[in-house]
């Protein structure tokens, strides 16, 4: 097994990253200087309880959002507290996002709640109450784990339980959004144009900060920067695009006044991406990767 180096050519400002290749990498090409990319340019990922008992992102991270749920409201992600001390390796305070749904019927989470005591055919009561109780459910997870996430993203996916009403849906994100922001929380949503509209159709919240999804690649994502791929209101900040087998996130450039973006932690020794280890060890070499994204 071959020794590996780091090497900056700071003229070209290109980052080359040699590192010890695992056995499947060990007989494959290796990567070519045209293969990477400016070292300022490093990947932000989403993970949560999908990557539970598995690898995490290879090679340089520049920052994380981690799920808070295990894929459903008031539900815990097992592995969220050894997901975010990860995440904190490379950034003070990493953003967290929560799943939200419209509540199935019978659900005591929406009976009772800041819209009063739903009777259980009141959708729009119902899902007012379901939502403000998820984001209140949500920081108080937060506070268990002893952290102050630096973003709140609401995860609005068809993939959950949503009513056939768009209107009563909206409920769901309306209060939600009310709880962070009746106690100054930073909020935003996640999803894509085309699941806003069918789940809550036309609802607003102008000014939110919009994630949105979809993107291929890099440079696509970075093209998705524009109102075309907003909606609920809101201003597109970040694009989640697919790459290296996991979820990565391209932060738009100039948005600082909309969200806070990631503050580095100062530059540790060794790896700063994926382990193994239960215990967040790092790994005692780099994989080749290009670095890619912001």
């Amino acid at each position: 097994m071959r020794k590996l180096l780091v090497v900056l050519v700071a003229a070209l400002g290109i980052a080359v990253v040699w590192v010890a290749p695992s056995p499947s990498q060990a007989e494959g090409p290796e990567a070519t200087v045209e293969e990477l990319v400016a070292p300022d340019h490093v990947p932000g990922w989403d993970i949560s309880w999908p990557q539970c008992g598995k690898l995490y992102p290879p090679g340089p991270v520049a920052f994380a959002v981690i799920g808070l749920n295990n894929g459903r409201p008031y539900t815990t992600n097992p592995c969220f507290k050894h997901q975010y001390e990860w995440a904190r390796r490379v950034e003070q305070q990493p953003a967290v996002y929560i799943n939200t749904a419209f509540p199935r019927p019978g659900m005591l989470e929406a009976q009772l709640g800041p819209w009063g005591t739903c009777a259980e055919d009141d959708d729009w009561c119902r899902g007012y109450n379901y939502g403000y109780g998820l984001a209140l459910n949500a920081v108080g997870q937060a506070q268990v784990h002893g952290v102050a996430p630096s973003m709140y993203w609401l995860d609005v996916e068809t993939g959950n339980y949503w009513s056939g009403d768009v209107w009563n849906n909206s409920q769901v994100i309306r209060g939600a959004v009310d709880y962070f922001r009746e106690r100054g929380l930073p909020v935003g949503i996640y999803g894509t144009p085309y699941q806003w509209r069918i789940i809550a159709g036309t609802w607003q919240s102008p000014g939110i900060p919009i994630w949105t999804a979809g993107a291929q690649g890099v440079d696509m994502a970075s093209e998705r920067c524009t109102p075309a791929y907003a909606f609920a209101g809101g201003t597109v900040v970040m694009v989640q695009y697919y790459d290296w087998g996991f979820d990565t996130n391209y932060i738009c450039p100039g948005t600082e006044e909309f969200f806070k973006h990631p503050e580095l932690h100062p530059i540790l020794d060794g790896p700063r991406g994926r382990t193994t280890s239960q215990g967040g060890a790092q790994l005692p070499y780099w994989h080749v990767v290009p670095l890619i994204s912001n």
